[in-house]
């Protein structure tokens, strides 16, 4: 496929228009300490840094100041309520623009026939946000399809929108030890990284074929890509049947119920178990289907949680169900990056929010509530939490307030439950025995490397899967010996023993324990 191939935007420029848009807000000595605006001799005035006045000139800045404001308004960790609130309000519909404006952009992708691919397609957009606009086609088969279009010259803005801002931030770090403590580079660095996945529309598709393939497995449902007209720019979907769980489409309780239950388990599945989930699932982007079956779609927004920051939240469920406040502290200096504070301190109010929760039904327990008091928590302390922790949180808050509006009795909380334990059961499963097999077996090898022959037997044994004995009979006499049965035999025969076991583990678990529990035998008659 053609791609449309944006001019870049002069920095200069942009950083001009940035200064203008500060001064016109009110911000002018705040651009003039960043370096945007023309030097002034007033310092910059704290006061000048409300809510209102930072929104409207977000707004201003365009697609890159919505969705970052966007984003803000998920921070508590960061933000009181009145700028969270404030945030709130920023929203990513825009005017559409004319289809003469977007046309180019799909010549520039299937060619100036581009109509010959299409029963019907209509002009007018069903939905127009600041990245893309969306629009309804038929497919010569009669297939019905979204198309999505990317708006024109939109990369080359944000691109240098983004340099732009991670550059500020770099001088407010160096300006300001208290702004350096939340690591604006680092939070942009990220939020840009997604954003640039946001304005690749084929990067989108992928999104939902890989996350959609772990759905399929749930019963829920995602749309298909029609691969043969998705690139960058555009990217063509199935039109999902149903309609968006935003409307409501029915007022009775039990159904309701299952439907949230079903979009629960949905999402706490994609994350715990996972580990890459649907970035933004609000209603709008939430289908009901017949039979109360749950699709999905607009994987623009993506979170991802590794493997070990997986195992870290089952570190922090497992201190605090012990309620080890100690642990929990570590881990949360730990996701700030170890900030000084009044680590002993910290440890007590730990201890008291734990502490109100202590003996109460998991089904007695709402998310947002614990989360309110935990925001609050780090912010007293100006504790940052790393940006994939924070889409995290997003996403749960997002989703528990979607259930609750369905069927305000069921607890997602309670939901958890045996998701938890099922990663629990991967943190001790068999493959995760085996990965702790093969650092053993690494190390021993490096310490029995004296003994190649033994090495390569072992080796060979792994290998073929059968072990070929060949015995010596005057060896068989020496060993048979009374007196000859020293530990310079037993020596290499423990190591051989528990080599084994370590190579073992990648062939057969049952094999290595032998294995083991024969060295583990070897060595104690060695003591006797």
């Amino acid at each position: 496929m053609k791609h449309d191939r944006e001019n870049t935007v002069g920095e200069l420029t942009r950083l001009a228009e940035l200064g203008q848009i500060f001064a016109r807000h009110g911000l002018k000595n705040l651009g003039s300490a960043l370096g945007i605006s023309p030097v002034s001799k007033e310092a910059p005035d704290p006061r000048d840094l409300r809510p209102a006045s930072v929104v409207a000139l977000l707004r201003d800045v365009g697609p890159v100041g919505i969705k970052l404001g966007q984003l803000l308004a998920t921070r508590s960790d960061l933000f009181t309520q009145p700028w969270i609130s404030a945030f709130g309000t920023l929203h990513d519909q825009v005017e559409p623009l004319p289809f003469d404006k977007i046309e180019p952009v799909i010549v520039s992708a299937w060619g100036s026939d581009w109509e010959c691919e299409f029963a019907a397609f209509d002009r007018n957009p069903i939905a127009s946000a600041s990245i893309a606009q969306t629009y309804v086609a038929t497919l010569l088969d009669g297939s019905e399809t979204i198309v999505k279009v990317r708006r024109p010259s939109m990369a080359a803005r944000i691109e240098a929108d983004m340099r732009l801002l991670i550059r500020l931030a770099g001088i407010a770090e160096r300006r300001s030890s208290d702004i350096a403590r939340y690591r604006p580079v680092e939070f942009l660095q990220s939020f840009g990284k997604n954003l640039a996945r946001e304005m690749d529309l084929a990067a989108e598709a992928r999104a939902c074929e890989r996350i959609g393939g772990y759905l399929e497995m749930l019963g829920v449902k995602t749309p298909a890509i029609h691969w043969e007209l998705t690139g960058i720019t555009i990217n063509v979907q199935e039109a999902m049947t149903g309609m968006p769980a935003s409307r409501r489409p029915t007022s009775d309780p039990a159904e309701n119920a299952r439907f949230a239950k079903n979009y629960a388990d949905a999402v706490l599945r994609m994350i715990l178990l996972n580990g890459e989930f649907h970035g933004d699932p609000h209603p709008g982007n939430v289908f009901w289907m017949e039979g109360s079956q749950v699709g999905f779609i607009d994987f623009g927004s993506v979170g991802f949680l590794s493997g070990a920051r997986r195992q870290e939240i089952v570190r922090l469920i497992f201190a605090i169900a012990n309620e080890q406040t100690d642990k929990v502290a570590d881990l949360l200096l730990d996701w700030a990056g170890n900030p000084i504070v009044n680590r002993a301190q910290l440890v007590v109010d730990l201890d008291e929010l734990i502490g109100e929760f202590r003996g109460t039904a998991l089904a007695g327990i709402e998310l947002a509530a614990i989360f309110n008091r935990v925001f609050k928590l780090l912010r007293d302390y100006r504790l940052v939490l790393p940006p994939d922790l924070a889409i995290l949180l997003r996403v749960l808050l997002t989703a528990e307030g979607f259930v609750r509006s369905l069927a305000p009795d069921y607890n997602i909380a309670e939901e958890t439950r045996p998701i938890v334990m099922q990663l629990f059961a991967e943190r001790f499963s068999i493959g995760a025995a085996r990965d702790h097999f093969t650092k053993v077996r690494s190390g021993l090898l490096d310490v029995t490397a004296s003994l190649p022959d033994l090495i390569e037997h072992v080796a060979s044994i792994a290998r073929s899967g059968t072990i070929r004995v060949s015995l010596d009979p005057a060896s068989l006499n020496h060993l048979t010996r009374e007196g000859d049965r020293t530990t310079s035999v037993k020596g290499p025969l423990v190591a051989a023993l528990i080599v084994s076991a370590a190579i073992l583990a990648d062939q057969s678990l049952v094999l290595s324990g032998i294995a083991l529990a024969l060295g583990a035998f070897a060595l104690f008659r060695k003591w006797e």
